[in-house]
């Protein structure tokens, strides 16, 4: 990457986020109620809020300029933001004023710590191993050399890679997953984030688009190439999970009795076992879809590209395409209680019959 683009990263990791007057017009990459507010976040590093169903919107204070992917908030006065130059933002005023906890610059770096605390630990191993032990671990060897020298490389990059999703059981336990396969956890509300990417199979650094809790316990993290990964016990270990799916997934849903994982071209699977055997729900659409929103009823909203939303009353076995505009991108949905449906998009906010 060229020192332009890494100085423009640097920038934007130091520079606060401007106030806009057409704020409603803003791109934004995804929404969340919280009580009665709703939250939005895009790019630039604009935050909005709305207490009034998304009427009026206004601009939270922001100290960063990147653009911004994803939020979650556990309880209405938490909430954490990420985005691109590895940034993690955090609220404890119901999303008025944010913090930034952590960035890609940092996020560089401790990867290469960590990177050389193991290949250190390979070679001790390596240096006391016999003739067969050491055959044994060559291979593994090799993979911690390349691992520091990936980590160089990544450094040397800067803050580059985006976090993609955020999510919190608790105000104090969470995850942040993003691009190459980027995974990290925190148990003290982000005072602390550490590196998890290991735990994961994850050889070829996949991208993880999407991660969302299931059940008490349960965590699932979907990916390109149909990448799924499932956690039984908070987090601590990871398995693999199969669909029959090999393309990219966008995002993942909670519902009352399974969960449902759904991408491109249409693509939706859901589930009734957290995650262990997946089925294909035919859409007969051939639109990206980007986002859900489950209402109080238990009813499911999915949005994607050119203008798609689709509605199920029946936990996703079958879907009623209700809107499909053709212009707008859409990138959230959130259902309010009075007003229907709370719709972003690259052009901003929008609204449809709940």
């Amino acid at each position: 990457m060229c020192e332009v683009a890494i100085g423009a990263m640097n920038d934007r990791l130091q520079t606060e986020s401007k106030f806009y007057s057409n704020l409603h017009k803003s791109e934004f990459m995804d929404v969340q109620d919280i009580g009665d507010r709703l939250i939005a976040v895009g790019s630039r590093g604009v935050i909005a809020f709305s207490d009034d169903e998304g009427v009026t919107w206004s601009q939270a204070y922001v100290p960063i300029s990147s653009s911004l992917n994803a939020l979650h908030f556990p309880s209405e006065d938490h909430g954490w933001v990420v985005g691109h130059a590895g940034v993690i933002l955090h609220s404890s005023d119901r999303g008025e004023t944010w913090k930034l906890q952590y960035d890609g610059q940092r996020a560089v770096e401790d990867q290469l710590v960590l990177a050389e605390k193991k290949l250190t630990l390979m070679r001790e191993a390596f240096d006391k191993a016999d003739s067969v032990g050491k055959e044994e671990l060559e291979y593994d060897l090799e993979d911690a050399e390349f691992a520091v020298s990936d980590a160089k490389f990544e450094k040397s990059l800067g803050p580059a890679n985006p976090f993609l999703d955020v999510w919190f059981r608790n105000n104090k336990h969470g995850y942040a997953v993003g691009a190459y396969g980027l995974f990290f956890a925190t148990v003290d509300g982000g005072e602390n984030w550490e590196i998890k990417s290991d735990r994961l199979e994850n050889y070829d650094r996949y991208h993880l688009n999407s991660i969302s809790g299931l059940g008490d316990t349960g965590v699932l993290i979907v990916g390109e190439a149909g990448t799924v990964f499932g956690s039984y016990n908070e987090g601590l270990d990871w398995e693999v999970l199969y669909t029959p799916y090999q393309g990219s997934f966008f995002g993942i849903q909670e519902t009352e009795r399974g969960v449902i994982a759904y991408g491109l071209k249409g693509s939706l699977y859901r589930s009734e076992d957290e995650g262990k055997a997946w089925e294909k729900v035919e859409l007969n659409i051939s639109t990206t879809l980007t986002s859900s929103d489950v209402d109080e009823s238990g009813e499911i909203t999915l949005v994607g590209f050119s203008g798609v939303v689709l509605k199920s009353s029946d936990e996703g076995r079958t879907f009623t395409k209700v809107e499909q505009n053709g212009y707008d991108s859409y990138t959230g949905v959130v259902g309010t209680k009075n007003s229907g449906l709370v719709l972003i998009s690259d052009k901003g906010v929008s609204y449809g019959a709940k």
